[in-house]
């Protein structure tokens, strides 16, 4: 009888945060099997292979071991009197689940609730208990590194013959890198220009300026008007702008650039009549490709009025008593903010330099993975700004499937350089020490504001494991910068 069983669906055995980083193998310890889970003996892959697991003897067989590309096919045969001891721990099991009429939960006579289980949900589920036991051998003994949860699809389940089952299993793809030593590249400068701190104290500016109605002149660029608009096209009307709007930003493009230009010169209290092409590839139908006729009568001028650049100025924005102090702050902190930047930028450098003209196929559950990653990031950069996904979608009129479609192409060269910077680890034996691992969660447990031994016992294997890989990719990264020609 054969049966395909979702992975997802096992509830021992494996676990995803795992699978992502090829360190499964550990699992043992993960779901209750503890120092107990014993190799009684050592062979080769076609070989049948004796595991103790829980004072449990069982017999595997690899009948099948293949791989092509970034997919590996496993095919497994376990004597049948294994798969019997699963099935029986099952129905124990459901024995507890099922409630029979006149009996307590769990107190029902055995015979009784046989009589009512369904057979093949025990078997599936005593399959799935057996596989799940297992799959941190199989890893082991095929030296595969998973990326993904493998699909399962049973081969025989029938009494007078072995269990056996077949794994499909997503692979971390092999690359081989040429030259990554010594990589020429050149580095962002990090000084301050006097252009850049003007411009950055301009914003402070900007950010406690005052709006005041002018009524000396005509109206400028970036300046805020109150206006009447009537607009049709071919003598229809056109509803798509309230009659009256105030503080409309000059510049700002809202209605249309040309609509801005004609605007730009009229005077308080002055009327003019003006045609705007609006093009057909925009997503407002109503006036998509048609030339739009408006009638703007402009009732009222008004400009940000900005604090000068004194003494007066640093001590209104800041916590400095003259100017020249705010200008020497806001110096080393723009100075900061480039170094990072130029850093950054030089790391992005050498990845693109070291992953350039390598060809890999990078597995589907890796992208999907990094694209999860990005919309993570996406998720907490909004929530920042007291915004959320699903405004930020509204706001840009797409989907989240359109957005995933979007952060394919960068998620697949982040995963490529993930998969370039392991590589370098493991050519250049760079490891990562238990210490390493808890001054990093240290540092974590610090920025959440956590006990460290509390936040640590949280982690679990699939975090520990994470970190150390997220470590390695870190070192080899500085291994890079160490050994690039920077100019």
């Amino acid at each position: 009888m054969d049966r395909a069983i979702a992975f997802e669906a096992i509830g021992r055995g494996f676990d995803p945060c795992l699978a992502q980083f090829g360190r499964v193998v550990e699992l043992a310890d993960t779901h209750g099997l503890g120092p107990c889970a014993e190799r009684l003996g050592g062979s080769t892959p076609l070989s049948p292979i004796s595991l103790c697991i829980c004072g449990i003897i069982f017999i595997m067989k690899i009948i099948k071991n293949e791989q092509q590309g970034n997919l590996a096919v496993i095919e497994i045969e376990v004597d049948y009197s294994s798969f019997e001891q699963e099935c029986k721990k099952a129905v124990n099991q459901a024995s507890k689940e099922i409630n029979l009429p006149g009996f307590r939960p769990g107190k029902a006579p055995k015979s009784m609730v046989e009589k009512v289980l369904n057979h093949d949900v025990i078997e599936e589920r005593a399959a799935q208990n057996l596989i799940g036991d297992l799959y941190p051998e199989i890893l082991k003994e095929t030296k595969i590194n998973p990326v993904d949860y493998p699909s399962i699809e049973i081969i025989n389940i029938k009494e007078g013959n072995p269990f056996s089952f077949r794994l499909k299993i997503e692979v971390y793809p092999e690359i081989k890198l040429v030259s990554y030593k010594g990589i020429k590249v050149s580095k962002k400068p990090t000084e301050v220009t006097e252009d850049e701190l003007i411009a950055f104290l301009g914003n402070i500016q900007n950010r406690f300026s005052k709006t005041v109605e002018v009524a000396d002149r005509k109206a400028q660029v970036k300046d805020f008007i109150d206006i009447e608009i009537e607009a049709d096209s071919t003598g229809q009307k056109i509803n798509r702008w309230p009659k009256k709007m105030q503080y409309y930003e000059i510049g700002s493009g809202y209605i249309h650039a040309d609509f801005d230009s004609q605007v730009v010169g009229m005077g308080t209290g002055e009327q003019k009549d003006f045609k705007v092409p609006f093009p057909a590839n925009i997503l407002i139908t109503e006036i998509a490709g048609k030339e739009v006729s408006f009638k703007v009568k402009l009732e009222k001028i008004s400009a940000k009025e900005l604090l000068p650049l004194d003494d007066e100025f640093a001590k209104a924005v800041s916590k400095y008593g003259t100017l020249a102090e705010l200008k020497e702050e806001v110096k080393k902190s723009l100075e900061i903010e480039k170094k990072e930047e130029s850093t950054a930028d030089l790391k992005n450098k050498l990845i693109d330099e070291a992953s350039k003209n390598i060809e890999v196929e990078i597995p589907k559950a890796m992208v999907k993975y990094e694209t999860d990653i990005m919309l993570d990031e996406l998720k907490s950069s909004l929530a920042q700004n007291n915004l959320t996904l699903d405004g930020y979608l509204n706001s840009i009129k797409k989907s989240e499937e359109e957005l995933r479609k979007e952060l394919k192409f960068p998620a697949e060269a982040r995963t490529k350089g993930k998969i370039v910077l392991k590589k370098i680890s493991e050519l250049e034996n760079i490891s990562v020490t238990p210490d390493d691992i808890d001054q990093e969660i240290r540092l974590m447990a610090q920025g959440l504001e956590k006990d460290f031994n509390e936040y640590k016992s949280q982690m679990g294997e699939g975090g520990m494991h994470y970190i150390k890989d997220y470590l390695l990719r870190k070192k080899a990264l500085d291994f890079l910068v160490e050994n690039a020609q920077i100019s």
